[in-house]
């Protein structure tokens, strides 16, 4: 069996559990908020850990020694959890994504937060050029009509990731809300979100940078991977 095909199952499975009751719900969002907060801000070199990002997040004390931006992109990122989930009926706009990021950015960088950036960029360690400030408006255009000329699948959202970063369209903030994305869009298709582990952050940005020359092989197994682990935790919570 292939990963997709090992993915429909499974999903089928969870479907013939739902509704899940309450309770459940409520013990699989809190605890996917934490982790899924934790991972995609560590990836992006903040510091707190995951125990420290449950803390700031159930108690709201502040942590001895972090800075005041390591606690707003904890706080940001949950809001931002909890902000995707009001959009799962919606077609995905500009407008959403651009809401999605000011909330990324809200406190830290007022300027920029919610704007696609004015100056050229690089992705470091990346071994490509990404999109020039001049076209990014343009680029996002397309790349949403693109993708709204189908229905999607798990391997067109998938690729709408990778042309998102290959883009990067802003100046701070494209990877939690190009993760934040690739959920809002699973979430429309049924699949419980994603966590990309900040252990495999290095595969990630490959897989990510190959996409860059058309190569999604690299792109499509990572994700295929994180489906099935979020599919397989799940299923455990509910049993």
């Amino acid at each position: 069996m292939d990963k997709l095909q090992e993915i429909y199952k499974l999903k089928e499975e969870l479907d013939s559990r739902r509704p899940l009751n309450q309770g459940e719900i409520k013990r699989i969002k809190e605890n996917y908020i934490i982790k899924n907060t934790y991972n995609s801000n560590a990836i992006e070199g903040n510091t707190l850990t995951e125990m420290e990002t449950r803390v700031i997040l159930e108690t709201g004390i502040t942590v001895a020694k972090k800075t005041l931006r390591e606690h707003l992109e904890v706080k940001n990122h949950a809001e931002a959890l909890l902000y995707i989930e009001d959009l799962k009926q919606e077609v995905l706009s500009e407008y959403d994504i651009k809401s999605i990021h000011s909330i990324i950015l809200d406190g830290i960088d007022r300027k920029n937060a919610g704007k696609y950036r004015s100056v050229d960029v690089r992705i470091g360690g990346a071994t490509h050029e990404v999109t020039p400030a001049h076209l990014v408006p343009q680029e996002m255009t397309d790349l949403l009509k693109w993708y709204s000329s189908e229905e999607p699948t798990i391997d067109r959202i998938i690729e709408f990731t990778c042309r998102f970063i290959n883009i990067h369209p802003f100046i701070d903030g494209n990877g939690r809300t190009s993760r934040l994305l690739t959920n809002l869009e699973l979430l429309k298709l049924g699949y419980p979100p994603i966590t990309i582990l900040a252990i495999d952050r290095l595969e990630y940005y490959q897989a990510l940078d190959k996409s860059y020359y058309k190569d999604y092989s690299e792109a499509y197994e990572f994700y295929y991977n994180c489906i099935l682990d979020s599919l397989k935790e799940y299923l455990a919570l509910t049993r």
